[in-house]
């Protein structure tokens, strides 16, 4: 892991800690590591054993794989709240990918045999990690039909619309274009073509790493696949 500081004791965790009960979550958090890490700092390596439980608590985090000694394929940007590795943190599996961060990050390492330990006994702790495990399955497939039925233009239109907290406002960009373009499957420079192409159609307008959306709902129907533009009538 690369060189991080102890951050402040953490007293919220997001989602998968809040489902726990009140005795629960304090045993967990207090043999927590809370890190703060910079941006390109290495959280753990694919393959290595998934004895922790990572939740994100601010910042941005790749996941990102490597197959026979190729090149690492960004597979995943995780957002605040997020846990990370919770499969293999509860079947006792190596991290089937690398983790590492995009932008300065606040991260809380949780001991994965005492999150085992007390999922056991606490139904609310289980049935959050079941559910953080569902959506990370359900991102994965959903990225699968983003590069079979969306092109670029639509790709990065649902990325941008699934960062707005509201339906209108900004959409925060603090990794590095180029890791959001790999996690888009396009090269950063058809990403910068297509932001720009989207400012100019009045869809949003780029200040930084600040993106500006008047109308998410906009931004969705441009996402749609291309079956479901066909099937609508005109």
């Amino acid at each position: 892991m690369a060189t991080a500081r102890s951050g402040a004791p953490v007293r919220d965790a997001g989602p998968l800690l809040a489902a726990a009960a009140d005795g629960t979550r304090e045993r967990l958090l207090a043999q927590s590591r809370p890190l703060v890490l910079p941006r390109g700092a290495a959280v753990f390596a694919q393959d290595a054993p998934a004895d922790h439980l990572h939740v994100l608590l601010e910042g941005s985090v790749g996941l990102s794989t490597m197959e026979d000694g190729g090149a690492a394929t960004l597979v995943e940007i995780l957002d605040p709240g997020d846990a990370f590795v919770v499969g293999a943190a509860m079947l006792r599996l190596p991290c089937p990918v690398s983790a590492a961060t995009l932008a300065p990050s606040r991260i809380v390492m949780i001991p994965a045999e005492l999150v085992r330990a007390e999922a056991v006994a606490d139904a609310g702790l289980m049935q959050a990690a079941l559910e953080q495990m569902a959506r990370q399955w359900r991102l994965l497939v959903d990225q699968v039909v983003d590069l079979k039925t969306r092109d670029a233009t639509q790709r990065v239109a649902r990325f941008l619309a699934r960062r707005l907290p509201s339906p209108q406002g900004a959409a925060e960009l603090p990794e590095p274009r180029a890791a959001i373009a790999a996690r888009l499957g396009m090269t950063p420079e058809s990403l910068s073509r297509t932001l720009h192409g989207l400012e100019a159609a009045g869809l949003l307008r780029l200040d930084g790493r600040r993106v500006d959306v008047p109308d998410r709902a906009a931004l969705l129907r441009l996402a749609l696949p291309r079956s479901d533009h066909r099937a609508r009538p005109a």
